[in-house]
């Protein structure tokens, strides 16, 4: 399993480094709109959607080993083209083929996950402990890597892939044959007794569709609303590196003493924190007040985002890399569509504030939704119960 968690840091390291910078320098170096910039982060988190809900249907009909070593070494030659070629036409080029090819690794990986957990929610939270560490190196990486000049940071990519390539080359066929094990194994038959009602699938895919539009303003405008406030693009990077930082710990915690069992609640909980964070945010203006509000979105998408995956897992048999490539495509659906509706928000009326709001009040329209989908889950268990 180690193999993989290496792959995890690695690529959201490379992704990580990425992200942060594209709004700024849209908007900041090659002076376009926020508007203009959030399109074209709708293309790229697009094209990311597109590579994540391929990377899960071939995934499932073709060679995991051939699939993933092939999208790796295209991502290293992305990475080699962006050191070279970064201005206005080059730098929207580059960054959609970085989404989609990203988005089918990282379907890759969470397959895999699903195929190796048996039913059980500590392989998704400690995989996401190593993803959040790549965070966190990705991240601070920007405040010494980044002056004006992108050629740092696609230099910082092309090492990740490189080494990436090194780890799939060498155990990418010993993981395939792990997974087809596994899924042959009792325990994935006794998986199977009790499945995910269609609505609460529903439900939990439209909430990860929503939550992420709504976590994408922090990806993206939040980072303008701070300079707006007089901060360095340094204390935008520092909140992600804070936010790396907690979420490898409270994952630690989850690792340890989640239960599968728990699942739905913890969803729910982990819902609640993130809109919580947004109405903070929209009633605070100093730095003490920013971390605050990082604070409760960072424990909200700790325990809800690998609660999502682990509970579809473990409710539904069969087709991994099917269920898990809709959880990827759904959540960079939500990323792509975000950053252009808050965008076009601040353009009109309601401002920075007036968009947190808003985003305060959609995740409680996803809290109301998760609870309806956790009542039916359980309703659901109970009348299976009672006909047996």
């Amino acid at each position: 399993m180690w193999p993989l968690l290496v792959l995890g840091l690695l690529i959201n390291t490379a992704y990580s480094v990425m992200w942060p910078l594209t709004t700024i320098y849209l908007h900041n170096d090659l002076r376009l709109s926020l508007v203009t910039s959030g399109w074209i982060l709708a293309v790229y988190s697009g094209s990311n959607v597109l590579g994540g809900y391929l990377g899960g249907i071939l995934g499932d009909r073709y060679s995991v080993n051939r699939l993933g070593l092939g999208l790796l070494v295209a991502l290293l030659g992305d990475a080699l083209m962006g050191f070279w070629w970064h201005d206005l036409w080059g730098y929207p080029v580059v960054l959609v083929i970085f989404g989609l090819l990203t988005g089918g690794v990282l379907t890759l990986i969470t397959t895999m996950t699903a195929q190796l957990s048996r039913g059980s929610g500590r392989l998704f939270n400690l995989l996401y402990i190593f993803i959040n560490l790549g965070l966190v190196v990705g991240t601070a990486s920007i405040g010494v890597l980044f002056r004006g000049n992108l050629q740092p940071i696609f230099g910082l990519l092309v090492i990740c892939y490189g080494l990436a390539i090194g780890l799939w080359g060498r155990y990418a066929r010993t993981l395939e044959r792990s997974t087809v094990t596994q899924q042959s194994s009792p325990t994935q038959a006794r998986r199977s007794r009790r499945r995910l009602p269609r609505v609460t699938l529903l439900i939990l895919l439209l909430s990860l569709g929503l939550m992420w539009g709504t976590y994408a303003q922090w990806m993206s405008n939040v980072s303008v609303y701070i300079q707006e406030l007089g901060m360095s693009v340094r204390v935008y990077s520092e909140l992600w590196v804070y936010n790396g930082i907690l979420l490898i710990l409270v994952q630690s915690f989850m690792t340890r003493y989640g239960r599968t069992k728990w699942l739905p609640w913890q969803i729910l909980a982990g819902m609640v924190a993130i809109g919580s964070s947004f109405l903070l945010l929209s009633t605070v203006h100093q730095l003490t007040g920013l971390f605050a509000a990082m604070t409760l979105l960072t424990i909200g998408e700790a325990v809800y985002v690998p609660g999502v995956p682990a509970m579809i897992n473990t409710y539904t048999v069969g087709h991994e890399g099917r269920y898990q490539g809709l959880v990827n495509a759904i959540s960079s659906l939500g990323k792509a569509l975000g950053p252009v509706a808050g965008g076009w928000m601040i353009g009109q009326t309601a401002g920075y504030l007036g968009l947190f709001r808003w985003c305060a009040g959609i995740d409680l329209v996803v809290v109301l939704g998760i609870a309806l989908g956790n009542w039916w889950f359980h309703w659901r268990g109970r009348k299976t119960k009672a006909n047996l």
